[in-house]
């Protein structure tokens, strides 16, 4: 089975690399993270690239321009690129446990 974890961001870059931090290690050649972006400044998504852990399943950042709080949209369209049978969605400031993505493979 192929898992996505869509990752809803704005303007929280020091909160999703922590939450990616956490993910990366779990994550396998079957999985795909989209980090779902409502629409952060330039300098967030800077900081998201230059401090991108190692993955060993792609990563895709989608993005849309900021005309308010439209986390939906960025969430939708983070599904759009999934493409994976099971999706996970998390917030950009929940910080998963070790066993996260174990867990949600057993379900």
């Amino acid at each position: 089975m192929t898992t996505a974890y869509v990752v809803l961001t704005y303007n929280r870059s020091d909160a999703l690399l922590a939450v990616l931090r956490g993910l990366a290690p779990q994550c396998g050649p079957g999985d795909t993270v989209v980090i779902a972006d409502d629409g952060s400044r330039t300098e967030h998504i800077e900081a998201m690239r230059q401090g991108l852990p190692k993955f060993r399943c792609p990563v895709r950042h989608v993005w849309h321009p900021d005309t308010g709080f439209t986390a939906s949209r960025a969430r939708n369209l983070g599904a759009l690129q999934a493409r994976s049978e099971y999706i996970v969605f998390m917030d950009g400031d929940c910080v998963p446990n070790p066993r996260f993505a174990q867990q949600h493979r057993l379900l």
